[in-house]
């Protein structure tokens, strides 16, 4: 799942007891997106993220004012600090059918990647592929399905030194600590890490502007685990609605319609890698 870390109930969106129509006088003349200051490349404290883009396109569309909400703490307290405390109404990316909120039909789909510097040549498109002589140091973000897979092909407990130093050895007990992603591709080009593993959306921006030619190569299959359960690493993106306005949820979905092409090239431009909806 995505850094906005989401219940994965899909398909209970709660859309269908909504109003099926929702105009900009409805919904009022402000459109208050919640945008962490701390969530690059998704959304930083100069606004320029590309989730803050696609803010303005959804705003623009549905012919609403925009008010980008800052919230001064890292993504995954958005829902708590922002929506929950009615500091804003919407949030831009979240995995479809996050039960805490309204969510909208899903405007892309990407998934986990490998991040590999080209002169390694490496092909490898499944989770198990990095089970290969020659790769022995891996950099990726905590909290998501890398350090399963780094589990599954028995090269977690090797890595665990080299992946703390990414936080600088701090103390994760208790609060919330995360490595910034452009650090992960940052170890990649510098050939400390040999493969870095992150949500591509995170990663595109950083492989694009690298000076070290950088390969992305999205993994193709989900995990099956011991236990029969899979994560699967391909996650359908929404924008994620309060429950106390739906009167948003029509307006917004009309916007992504009505601005498809808009939100495709900023997806483009920042060369994230998506795969079908369907």
């Amino acid at each position: 799942m995505k850094r906005i870390l989401a219940t994965g109930a899909f398909g209970s969106v709660l859309a269908a007891a909504l109003p099926v129509a929702a105009t900009a006088q409805e919904a009022g003349d402000t459109l208050r997106v919640c945008a962490s200051t701390r969530d690059a490349p998704f959304s930083d404290r100069q606004l320029d993220g590309f989730e803050n883009r696609i803010a303005r396109i959804i705003a623009d569309e549905a012919g609403l004012a925009l008010d980008l909400v800052t919230v001064d703490k890292d993504a995954i307290f958005l829902v708590r600090d922002g929506i929950e405390t009615g500091l804003c109404d919407v949030i831009v990316g979240v995995d479809a059918g996050d039960e805490r909120l309204l969510t909208t039909e899903p405007y892309y789909k990407s998934g986990y990647a490998y991040v590999s510097r080209q002169d390694r040549g490496f092909d490898g498109s499944r989770w198990q592929d990095i089970d290969r002589e020659g790769l022995t140091t891996f950099a990726y973000r905590y909290y998501g399905p890398a350090e399963t897979i780094l589990k599954y092909t028995g090269r977690y407990e090797y890595n665990l030194i080299y992946q703390a130093s990414l936080i600088d050895f701090e103390d994760r007990r208790n609060r919330y600590t995360q490595v910034p992603a452009k650090r992960v591709v940052d170890e990649v080009a510098a050939g400390t890490a040999d493969i870095g593993i992150l949500f591509a959306p995170e990663a595109a921006r950083y492989v694009r502007d690298s000076r070290t030619p950088l390969t992305m190569t999205l993994i193709s299959n989900d995990i099956e685990r011991s236990d029969g359960e899979i994560i699967p690493l391909q996650y359908a993106q929404s924008v994620g609605v309060s429950k106390d306005h739906p009167e948003l949820l029509a307006l917004i979905e009309a916007a992504l319609k009505s601005g498809r092409d808009r939100i495709k090239a900023v997806l483009d431009a920042e060369g994230i890698p998506t795969v079908p909806l369907s």
